[in-house]
């Protein structure tokens, strides 16, 4: 709201400017209301088209990455599978930063990055001691060793019901 209320109290600022330009003797260069100047609109991509230019990227590099999962307005980023090789993985995304978009901030995903440590510490109380901490945006690579462990199903299993359960203690009315 505060946003749009900026927004509202900004154009017709932007709009005086934009009027008060005219252009330059020899007319280059200059915007004008008379459209003198060229446009040269940067368009904007979306936060799924980048992320699913990074997973192509990705599998050009020969990392298994499937596209992004989009729910409603909730784009998820791609993963890579579960027991690929961390290394080829770490070299292919620095091969396909460019494409990756910056990561999400604020208190929503602070929370969830809080539920993957909160996961992975479950984990190793369920046995699989191997089972690593998020890095620093969140994500967790799981190495081919930590995935055949034969505790690994059963204290997903028992994990996630404990994720989902401090989940619907958090949504309103619970």
């Amino acid at each position: 709201m505060r946003l749009r209320q900026l927004t509202v109290g900004l154009l017709p600022l932007l709009m005086l400017t934009t009027v008060a330009c005219g252009t330059s003797d020899d007319g280059v260069g200059v915007a004008s209301v008379s459209g003198a100047g060229a446009p040269s609109a940067t368009p904007s991509v979306s936060r799924q088209s980048q992320l699913v230019r990074y997973a192509q990227c990705m599998r050009e590099q020969g990392v298994p990455m499937a596209d992004p999962q989009v729910e409603g307005d909730v784009v998820r980023e791609p993963r890579i599978e579960q027991g690929f090789d961390k290394g080829k993985a770490d070299a292919a995304a620095q091969v396909c930063q460019q494409y990756r978009p910056p990561r999400l901030t604020g208190p929503e995903v602070e929370a969830k990055t809080e539920l993957v440590r909160q996961l992975a510490r479950c984990m190793r109380e369920q046995g699989v001691e191997t089972y690593p901490d998020p890095d620093a945006e969140g994500r967790t690579r799981i190495d081919e060793a930590t995935g055949s462990d034969p505790q690994f199903a059963q204290a997903k299993q028992v994990c996630d019901a404990r994720i989902a359960a401090m989940l619907a203690s958090l949504r309103p009315g619970s």
